[in-house]
């Protein structure tokens, strides 16, 4: 394997490793109220993207700054990825506060099937065969898991769609994924802050009387940033194929940390339901390699 391969490889099992652990560090903070948490998040990860952004490539984020400047479409565009990644996040970070790190994986296992089945619908894309045999099947895993527990699987569709359509969104905004992920940040950030220091003004008073939270607190804006630089550099030395495989390491790790760490049933049921899933995803990920 080349050197830029191993490198490739290297940041990119570094970034889903960091995302596939990400449960734990958010289970640290479960005294805290899961919107303050992630207020905080928005507010630290606006500091640190907005410190990698100008750092990384200052003459690139200035070009983002003009080209939104002149393009109300773009910056359209931009407030609905802002929109949309915090939902994201804020389901994201209630599901583990509350004991449901089950449904996060279940929900980015499904998130790549879904991505197929809104490219058809928005990009007019075709599928093959597998492709669809693949959808058919994590169709039935969902039907089957909301038999079983007699309502849709909401909180892991929630997920997978917000997060979905954040990358739909993505694929139109014409600036540095860096530049993004900074102005989608700093256009929260007015919220985050109102919502701290008027509703909830209890989470400030850590950085007094309690300094392992506060780390947790400033920590959570690396825990954004530090994966997103390793995932750039991943997807630009690896091909596009491996990292789809790799993708499926997150879910698999938040998986096996919601049995082990937190305690999460995985019963019979559960466990049909995701099979349903791998064995699409299996396919899925082997009609690419076929093609």
């Amino acid at each position: 394997m080349q050197q830029t391969n191993k490198k490739g490889l290297i940041t990119a099992l570094g970034c889903y490793l960091i995302w596939g652990l990400l449960p734990i560090y958010w289970g640290l903070l479960h005294h805290i109220s899961a919107y303050s948490v992630l207020a905080h998040r928005i507010i630290w990860s606006a500091f640190f993207m907005s410190f990698v952004a100008i750092l990384f490539n200052f003459q690139q984020f200035k070009k983002d700054c003009i080209h939104l400047k002149t393009n109300v479409s773009q910056l359209l565009l931009l407030f609905t990825a802002s929109l949309l990644v915090s939902s994201n996040w804020g389901l994201y970070i209630w599901a583990i506060s509350n004991n449901r790190v089950m449904d996060t994986s279940f929900g980015y296992y499904i998130n790549p099937l879904l991505n197929v089945v809104l490219g058809v619908f928005i990009f007019k894309e075709k599928l093959t065969f597998a492709q669809w045999f693949s959808v058919g099947l994590a169709t039935i895993g969902i039907i089957f898991i909301s038999l079983q527990m007699g309502s849709t699987p909401d909180l892991a569709l929630a997920i997978a769609l917000t997060f979905g359509l954040y990358g739909l969104v993505k694929k139109k905004l014409l600036i540095h994924p860096f530049t993004s992920i900074a102005f989608e940040a700093w256009l929260v950030v007015p919220l985050a802050i109102i919502y701290t220091t008027y509703i909830d003004t209890n989470s400030w008073t850590a950085f007094q009387h309690d300094s392992f939270t506060a780390a947790l607190f400033v920590g959570s804006g690396l825990t954004t940033s530090v994966p997103l630089v390793l995932f750039s550099y991943g997807a630009r030395l690896l091909p596009l194929n491996l990292l789809g495989f790799l993708q499926y390491l997150s879910p698999t790790i938040a998986l096996l940390i919601a049995i082990f760490y937190f305690g999460e049933s995985f019963d019979t049921n559960k466990m049909i339901a995701f099979s349903f899933i791998w064995v699409a995803l299996g396919i899925y990920t082997a009609s690419n390699y076929t093609k």
